[in-house]
């Protein structure tokens, strides 16, 4: 099954180095081995939107699919922009997930409006970094701190491979942002933009992108970036401010573990 979804082939770079992907006639198996619980990493992806009658369908193949007992989420995506009849996922208890996926090219990137003059931006130097890394995705984000320990791991290793770079946001050497781009061929993906809270709404994050894809265009050779953001969350704007354009909407299901 040929994907057409910039979104779903940009997240096949990062299941791919050190997951699979299966091609079936009408849906593909995505799994990311190193990371069971990594909802949007072990999921399918199906040709067409959801439709009356699909639910127990779908399910009953994830189950199928996936046999690991760490499992307990399912997670459904497909390669057409439109949601679908999903009103007996949802009285099941999943969850709809909307995503906007901007893109850019070398010749759309601007400084933001906002932008901060002081602020350093370059790639990590070190696996010291990594830690500090992690310490300011948490204090972003504290509910997804085991997720974040877990895919630092095999940032790490892509950095190494040369399959992309993590950049540090730094004001008087202490570390207030952080972002990684990644590549497959002339495309390059965007993971985990973060800022620490203390130091939000100064125009950092603003400039970390446009720094990052500057640097990607310019001395990694990518032609095109891609960012994948919350349709509802107002960090789309601000990458709008840079030059990405909205090119497509994502939309996906997630059944999620009970937290209990």
């Amino acid at each position: 099954m040929k994907l057409n979804s910039l979104c779903l082939k940009t997240d096949l770079i990062f299941i791919k180095f050190d997951g699979e992907v299966i091609n079936r006639e009408t849906y593909q198996v995505v799994k990311c081995h190193s990371n069971p619980n990594f909802f949007w990493g072990n999921f399918l992806i199906f040709k067409n939107s959801p439709k009356i009658g699909d639910l127990e369908n779908w399910k009953k193949i994830f189950k199928h699919e996936f046999t690991d007992p760490r499992i307990y989420h399912q997670t459904f995506a497909w390669d057409v922009e439109e949601v679908g009849e999903i009103i007996e996922f949802q009285e099941d208890g999943f969850k709809l997930e909307k995503s906007l996926v901007l893109v850019a090219h070398k010749h759309q990137i601007k400084l933001p409006f906002k932008n901060h003059k002081t602020v350093e931006i370059a790639p990590l130097k070190g696996h010291d970094d990594w830690k500090l890394i992690i310490e300011l995705q948490t204090r972003t984000n504290p509910q997804y701190g085991n997720f974040y320990q877990m895919q630092a791991i095999t940032y790490q290793k892509m950095v190494a491979k040369n399959i992309g770079l993590w950049f540090g946001a730094y004001l008087d050497g202490k570390l207030v942002g952080s972002l990684g781009i990644f590549t497959d061929g002339n495309i390059g993906r965007f993971q985990i933009v973060s800022i620490d809270p203390t130091f939000q709404r100064q125009g950092i994050c603003g400039t970390l992108v446009f720094r990052a894809s500057e640097y990607a265009f310019e001395k990694i050779g990518v032609e095109t970036l891609v960012m994948v953001a919350d349709e509802e969350y107002h960090a789309a704007k601000i990458y709008e401010s840079v030059g990405f354009v909205s090119e497509e909407k994502m939309y996906g299901l997630c059944l999620y573990p009970d937290p209990r």
